[in-house]
């Protein structure tokens, strides 16, 4: 086949439109596998978008990444709109998966190519201890943060066990006091190999949670607006606050219907010291951390 028809062999199949967070992109990451492993001959064109490059751009089903040419078949990921989400066959990973074909219920493996990258800098400099605890307190969503001052007297608790603490994220999250701060220095890549070296991950809803289970490390997540049965996976720990603002059980202010368009996921919640996540205890994730540490 000459290069031409080649060129307009790739821009005849479908082009993915990637949006979302990281975490979904991981999500989105393991159903093209699944989707691949079922039928090896399936292959699709991916939107370039530079911020996903290092969690899909290699994949083995993606057969190019560029910019769609005139009536390209579009694919879409936003699960988020597809279906009505809940647990069990309802969970955001089983709608994606429904959406690329497969049947459902599928097993629930996330997916990233070659090895995982680490940063020997970073890693020979950190001062590793015998109980090393990643944190990540932030989201891209404000809805589903925690108020610092939590972590700060959280991170207290476990330095007074003797713990190395770290924070991850990004470089411009609030620094929580005392923690080691790698914020900004990864890619989601090295992140997820740093997550490997450690014992524990506590977070929020965000790509770190779904980076723990990739890379089977124990975690404790937080949650608030959005629901664990939807989202988080069976071996982690899951704090999950009741909303405050008369949703129903199980219901989201930021994925559902009242969200159409993603209008209220970059806005604070209007309860102010009210917010569902800021009702929780650093005591109470201290306690589930350390139940969590001595199950892993």
């Amino acid at each position: 086949m000459s290069r031409e028809n080649k060129k307009t062999a790739k821009n005849n199949l479908p082009w993915i439109n990637p949006i979302g967070g990281y975490g979904d992109m991981l999500m989105l990451s393991g159903v093209l596998k699944l989707v691949i492993e079922k039928d090896p001959s399936r292959r699709f064109n991916l939107i370039r978008r530079t911020n996903y490059l290092d969690i899909l751009g290699r994949h083995p089903a993606i057969a190019s990444v560029g910019f769609p040419p005139k009536n390209a078949k579009i694919i879409g990921v936003d699960y988020w709109y597809m279906e009505e989400l809940g647990p069990g066959n309802h969970r955001a990973f089983q709608v994606l998966a429904r959406s690329f074909g497969l049947e459902t219920p599928v097993e629930e493996r996330l997916y990233l190519h070659d090895e995982f990258v680490e940063d020997p800098l970073l890693h020979n400099f950190l001062p590793w201890k015998k109980v090393n605890i990643l944190i990540a307190s932030a989201s891209d969503s404000p809805r589903k943060t925690v108020y610092p001052t939590i972590w700060h007297h959280l991170v207290d608790y476990l330095l007074s066990d003797g713990a190395f603490v770290m924070q991850a994220g990004r470089f411009n999250e609030q620094h929580i006091r005392n923690a080691y701060s790698v914020r900004g220095l990864t890619t989601p890549r090295q992140l997820v190999a740093l997550i490997r070296k450690c014992d524990l991950v506590i977070t929020v809803d965000n790509f770190i949670m779904h980076a723990a289970h990739l890379a089977g490390i124990p975690a404790v997540v937080i949650w608030g607006p959005t629901q664990h049965e939807v989202y988080g996976y069976p071996e982690q720990v899951h704090l999950q606050m009741r909303p405050m603002c008369g949703l129903r059980n199980g219901e989201s202010c930021i994925v559902s219907e009242k969200n159409r368009g993603g209008g209220l996921y970059n806005t604070p919640c209007p309860l102010g010291e009210r917010h569902c996540m800021d009702q929780i205890k650093p005591e109470a994730i201290y306690e589930a951390s350390r139940k969590a540490l001595l199950r892993g």
